[in-house]
């Protein structure tokens, strides 16, 4: 638990843009202050989401917490006006919750499934929920399938390029449980979901048929993936298989493209969902 002595200070001017949106932020602030906060290393510091949160700031993605919106200022913007105050998200490849911090802080009757089903990101999430226990968050450290099975978290990427690259792998990592969303929910009782933001690295179809049943009956308002290369477009039409519109971010506005970009995150709506924008 930290005290007020391990909270470090942020120099005046980054504590006076942190909740200030524009272009390129990420980037520019990390050219102005990147070489300042790094010497920190791991500390607790206030984050662009007006959390404290213990994070390692010589890892370039950690400090973009610090800066501001790092899954994305479009995306955290749309959300904070679509969801209710007693919404359900299911925030899937949690990590140590850069987005979730966002995120739950719009649920004040709410609450938020954090699945991640790595050990040592999920000790450092709930390292961090420790002090912020008004966040309505469940830690579930389970993956998420289309079948209950053992399987393995393999870390396949440099640490400091994501915080944590992560695969699903049969044969080469973390012994994890993989469980169905269907079960867990029928669990919790719970019988609808605002948002289920999923970033899985790449086992997003067995993760998306473990609620096929949700999927059919559009008991899922919105769906935010990751889409990378083929696998996105895997995704997208998975998705449309059920129903639902894939749309795009630029800037504010969303759009519907008929090709995807390389590597892109995009939103899932029903198509009889009025509330796009």
């Amino acid at each position: 638990m930290p005290t007020k002595h391990d909270l470090i200070s942020l120099p005046l001017p980054l504590s006076w843009i942190q909740l200030i949106d524009f272009p390129h932020k990420l980037g520019i602030c990390d050219r102005f202050f990147g070489k300042y906060i790094s010497a920190q290393d791991i500390c607790w510091v206030k984050t662009g989401a007006g959390l404290i949160w213990k994070l390692d700031l010589k890892n370039p993605t950690h400090r973009w917490i610090v800066y501001g919106k790092y899954e994305g200022a479009a995306f955290i913007d749309w959300a904070k006006k679509f969801l209710p105050p007693d919404g359900i998200v299911i925030d899937s490849g949690a990590n140590i919750g850069q987005i979730l911090m966002y995120l739950s802080q719009y649920l004040p009757q709410g609450k938020v499934l954090a699945f991640e089903p790595g050990k040592d990101a999920a000790d450092w999430l709930e390292e961090c929920l420790l002090i912020n226990k008004n966040l309505p968050i469940e830690v579930i450290r389970f993956g998420l399938g289309a079948s209950v099975a053992k399987l393995r978290l393999n870390n396949i990427g440099d640490s400091f390029g994501h915080g944590a690259w992560n695969q699903i792998s049969e044969t080469e990592g973390e012994e994890i449980q993989i469980v169905k969303l269907a079960d867990q929910l029928a669990e919790r009782s719970i019988e609808k979901v605002d948002l289920w933001k999923l970033d899985v690295e790449g086992y997003e179809i067995p993760a998306l048929q473990g609620a096929e049943d949700w999927l059919k009956q559009k008991k899922i308002k919105a769906i935010y993936a990751e889409l990378h290369g083929k696998n996105g477009q895997n995704i997208r039409d998975y998705l449309n298989g059920f129903g639902y519109q894939c749309y795009l971010f630029n800037k504010q506005k969303l759009y519907i493209s008929p090709t995807l970009p390389k590597h892109t995150n995009g939103l899932f709506l029903p198509l009889s969902n009025d509330r796009v924008s």
